[in-house]
């Protein structure tokens, strides 16, 4: 049964390509649980709009390259040109199979950890972000600026 559902959530998931708008989009993730200087875009970024918190599990957030392909079309398409994904740990791993130091991707079987996940959208000026970047999120060396 949990493969059936990494399998539809795989193929659902790959069906969105990646328009030119949402390829200059940049993505960064930090814990909501950061410090506000480790969870904040630069001076020249406008916040346009906050998506709800929702349930993401760590194969999706960690396990793809590019996870915010539909939030990145969505927001080039408004205009926008960064996305701060910030999450929270709702669960963490509980398979005793999958460590918290081994990559998600390496845990056949397993979703991970859980998480909430709130999405920023920003408007920045274009030399905001030439040089910008958050602390790394999650242990795993993940992506964490998208261009």
């Amino acid at each position: 049964m949990r493969w059936r559902v990494l399998l539809i959530a795989g193929v659902l998931c790959g069906c969105v390509t990646l328009t030119p708008e949402g390829s200059r989009v940049s993505v960064y993730q930090a814990r909501m649980s950061a410090a506000p200087v480790d969870r904040s875009m630069p001076a020249g970024c406008v916040l346009i709009a906050t998506t709800p918190a929702r349930h993401m599990p760590e194969l999706d957030l960690d396990g793809q390259k590019d996870p915010f392909r539909k939030e990145r079309n969505e927001a080039g398409a408004a205009g926008a040109n960064a996305l701060l994904v910030l999450r929270r740990t709702l669960i963490g791993r509980r398979d005793p199979e999958c460590a918290a130091g081994m990559r998600i991707t390496d845990c056949a079987g397993s979703l991970g950890a859980w998480f909430d996940v709130t999405i920023e959208t920003y408007t920045c000026a274009p030399d905001a972000l030439v040089n910008f970047s958050l602390p790394n999120p999650n242990p795993d060396p993940g992506v964490i600026k998208l261009r």
